[in-house]
């Protein structure tokens, strides 16, 4: 983005920024439920590799929500100003 970005492509940027960041928590949120499930024919034992992808997928998960969030931050500071 330019520093000519109009104020209504920065809303536009926010409102994507709002709807990728709202999928991601929808997916984090699915991945900590999956964490705790435990179906009736499930032996109750997870293995580690697996445990461990899904843990390593959903700090990863969080980091990228972080960074789009601060994204999100910075074009309602650059909206602000051009208005």
């Amino acid at each position: 983005m330019s520093d000519e970005t109009t104020p209504e492509q920065l809303r536009q940027h926010i409102k994507d920024l709002d709807a990728e960041i709202a999928e991601l928590r929808r997916l984090d949120g699915d991945a900590q439920a999956r964490r705790g499930e435990d179906g009736g024919e499930s032996e109750g034992n997870v293995e580690n590799e697996e445990l461990a992808t899904e843990l390593t997928g959903i700090a990863e998960n969080e980091a990228v929500i972080d960074v789009l969030v601060q994204r999100r931050e910075s074009l309602e500071t650059r909206l602000r100003a051009a208005e």
